[in-house]
C-alpha cells in the first residue's frame, strides 16, 4: 500500500466539505441531503482508507462498462489512490453474484505470489455502479517471490504434526498443494501495515475421512521456521450418517467398513442420534435454500469412500482419541461432522458447524485471530438464526438466544447471544473481557461475543451501551448477515464488519431485497456503535 496522497492532510480535507468524526471512523456529511443519509469513509490508524460505503440510493462511481468484473476492475482503478495502494498488484479472484448486485472480490500479489489475506471486496449494484469498496492490504512494494527452501521438504512434517494433535496415523491425512505466498502479520492483527511482509511456504493438509482434521502450516521461504499454524478442526441434500454407537473411531475407512446408517432415501434409523443428525442436516440446509438460495450440499457436501455421491456427512455417537469416550464435543472438519453421543440433537450447534464449512467457501475467514472470532460469531449467528425459525428444540423465551441449550445436561449451554457476560465473553470490543492472550481457541471463541451481541441487537433490539436499535426480525437481519458473510475479507477485524455490516444494509435497501428500508440500516449503525466494533481492543 503506498502512502495516501497527503497523508493525513487528505483525511482534513475532506473533514473541511462537511464532514464529522465519529468513533474512529468519518460520516461524510456533504453532499448528504435529508433525502440521503451520509456515506461512510473508514480510515486505520496510520490515516489511510479502509472502507467506502455509500448511502441507501446512492452510489460511489457512475457504472463503466463490461461485466461485473470489468466494471468492478474500472471502479478499482479509480479509486487506489484513495486507498494507497497500486491498482496493478490486484487482480480478481471471485465474482459472486447476489440479489440486486454483485461482489467482486480482488487478490493483492506481489511479485507474482499472493499476500495472505491482502483482499480489496468491491460491492456493485445491478447497473454495475459502486455501492462499497473495502478491504485489508499490505504497504509493500513490489519485490521478487524467490525461496531459498522448497516447499517439498515441508509436507512431510506437516502431515505428521496434525496427525500427532488428531492422535491419528498420518494415513489419515492427505497433503494438499503448497503455495508460494507474503505474509504481512499487520493484516491479520488489524493493525496498520507497515510493509513488514515474509515470504512463506503455505503448506495445507486435508483428513481423508471424518476422524481427524486438516490445517495449515505458514514456514519462512528463507530459513524454514514456523511463522504461524492454524488447524482446520471447528469445534462444535443428500445425506450420509454412520454410527459409531460410542467406538474410537480411528481410521477414515469406518464407514465404508461399517456402512452408513442412514442415507438420503434409506429407512429411519432406530438410533436416535443417526435420525436427529440427519434431520438437522436437512432443516439447515432449508434455511440456506429458502432464505439464500444457498445449496448446502452442492457447496460443503464431499464425498466418500465407495460413495461417489456429493452428500453432508456426519459420524455420530463417536469417540476421538484424546476426547474421552462418550466424547462431549462435535466438530467440521472440512469434509463432515463428528459428534459425541448426544450432540446431534443440538439443532443451533449442527447448524453452527456447518456454517464453518459455508464460511470456508464464501468469505475463507482465517481461523486466527479477529477474522477468527468473526468466523465463531458468524456460526453461532446462523447455528441461533436456523435454530429460531425450524420449529424444532427448545425455542423457549429465557434460552431463546443461549447456543447449546439442547446439548446433554453434562454439557449444557455454552454461549449467550443476548449477554456474552454470562460466560464472560466481551459484549463489547472495549470490555475488560476482552482476551488478550495467545491461546487461538480461547481467542476465537470468547471474543465472538462481540459478533453476536450485534446480531442480537439487529434481530430483536433493545437499548444498550447509550444505543437504542428497533429489532429487524430474523429475517432481514439474515439477510444482511448473509451480504457481510459474502463481501468480508478472509482477513477481516471488527472494524471492518464495523464497514461492512451498515454496507450491507444499504445495499438490500437500495436493491430493495427483503423489504429491507434505510430506515431499517440505522438500527444496524446504531448496534456496531453499541458494539464498539470501529474500536481497536486494547492489547
Amino acid at each position: 500500500m503506498r502512502a495516501l496522497p497527503g497523508g493525513r492532510r487528505a483525511k482534513a480535507a475532506i473533514a473541511l466539505a462537511g464532514a464529522a468524526l465519529v468513533a474512529g471512523s468519518l460520516l461524510v456529511t456533504s453532499p448528504a441531503s435529508a433525502e440521503r443519509p451520509a456515506d461512510l469513509v473508514s480510515y486505520d490508524a496510520a490515516g489511510r482508507i479502509t472502507g467506502l460505503s455509500a448511502a441507501a440510493g446512492h452510489t460511489l462511481r457512475p457504472a463503466a462498462k463490461g461485466d461485473a468484473a470489468a466494471q468492478a476492475t474500472a471502479h478499482l482503478k479509480a479509486l487506489a489512490g484513495r486507498f494507497g495502494v497500486n491498482a496493478k498488484q490486484f487482480a480478481v479472484d471471485k465474482t459472486t453474484a447476489l440479489p440486486g448486485g454483485t461482489v467482486v472480490r480482488f487478490q493483492q500479489t506481489i511479485g507474482g505470489a499472493p499476500v495472505l489475506g491482502g483482499q480489496l471486496v468491491a460491492v456493485l449494484d445491478g447497473a454495475g455502479a459502486l455501492s462499497s469498496l473495502h478491504g485489508n492490504t499490505t504497504t509493500a512494494t513490489d519485490k521478487a517471490a524467490k525461496p531459498a527452501k522448497g516447499a517439498g521438504e515441508f509436507g512431510a512434517k506437516t502431515r505428521q504434526s496434525f496427525a500427532d494433535e488428531a492422535k491419528t496415523g498420518v494415513d489419515a491425512l492427505e497433503e494438499a498443494e503448497s503455495q508460494l505466498a507474503w505474509f504481512d502479520p499487520a493484516i491479520y492483527a488489524g493493525t496498520p501495515s507497515k510493509g513488514d511482509v515474509k515470504l512463506v511456504w503455505s503448506v495445507k493438509v486435508e483428513p481423508a475421512g471424518l476422524d481427524a482434521w486438516g490445517g495449515e502450516v505458514l514456514y519462512d521461504a528463507t530459513s524454514g521456521t514456523e511463522v504461524l499454524r492454524l488447524s482446520h478442526k471447528h469445534e462444535a441434500l443428500s445425506r450420509a450418517i454412520c454410527d459409531a454407537n460410542s467406538t474410537y473411531v480411528s481410521t477414515s475407512a469406518f464407514c465404508l467398513a461399517k456402512g452408513a446408517a442412514r442415507v438420503e432415501g434409506g429407512a429411519v434409523s432406530g438410533v436416535t442420534d443417526v435420525n436427529d443428525a440427519f434431520d438437522l442436516f436437512g432443516t439447515t440446509s432449508s434455511y440456506y435454500q429458502t432464505n439464500f438460495g444457498y445449496d448446502l450440499t452442492a457447496a460443503i457436501g464431499s464425498t466418500g469412500k465407495g460413495d461417489n455421491v456429493k452428500r453432508l456427512r456426519a459420524i455420530v455417537r463417536a469417540c476421538v482419541q484424546g476426547y474421552g469416550c462418550p466424547m462431549e464435543n462435535a466438530f467440521w472438519n472440512g469434509k463432515g461432522m463428528t459428534f459425541g453421543a448426544g450432540f446431534a440433537s443440538a439443532d443451533d450447534v449442527i447448524a453452527h458447524e456447518l456454517t464453518h464449512g459455508v464460511t470456508e467457501h464464501t468469505s475463507g475467514l482465517v481461523y486466527s485471530s479477529q477474522s477468527g472470532a468473526i468466523n465463531e460469531a458468524l456460526s453461532d449467528i446462523f447455528g441461533e438464526y436456523s435454530d429460531l425459525t425450524n420449529g424444532r428444540g427448545n425455542d423457549a423465551a429465557g434460552v431463546r438466544w443461549d447456543m447449546g441449550e439442547d446439548l446433554p445436561a453434562s454439557i449444557g449451554v455454552i454461549r449467550s447471544m443476548s449477554d456474552p457476560t454470562r460466560f464472560s465473553d466481551p459484549d463489547k470490543v472495549s470490555s475488560s473481557l476482552w482476551y488478550k492472550g495467545t491461546n487461538n481457541s480461547a481467542y476465537v471463541h470468547i471474543n465472538s461475543g462481540v459478533g453476536n451481541k450485534a446480531a442480537f441487537l439487529i434481530a430483536d433490539g433493545g437499548t444498550f451501551n447509550g444505543q437504542t436499535i428497533t429489532g429487524l426480525g430474523l429475517a432481514k437481519a439474515g439477510q444482511i448477515f448473509w451480504r457481510a458473510q459474502n463481501t468480508l475479507t478472509s482477513s477481516a477485524t471488527y472494524k471492518e464488519l464495523n464497514t461492512v455490516l451498515p454496507a450491507a444494509c444499504r445495499s438490500l435497501a437500495t436493491s430493495g431485497t427483503g423489504g429491507i428500508t434505510a430506515a431499517d440500516c440505522v438500527s444496524v449503525d446504531r448496534a456496531v456503535l453499541a458494539t464498539e466494533m470501529n474500536l481497536t481492543p486494547a492489547g
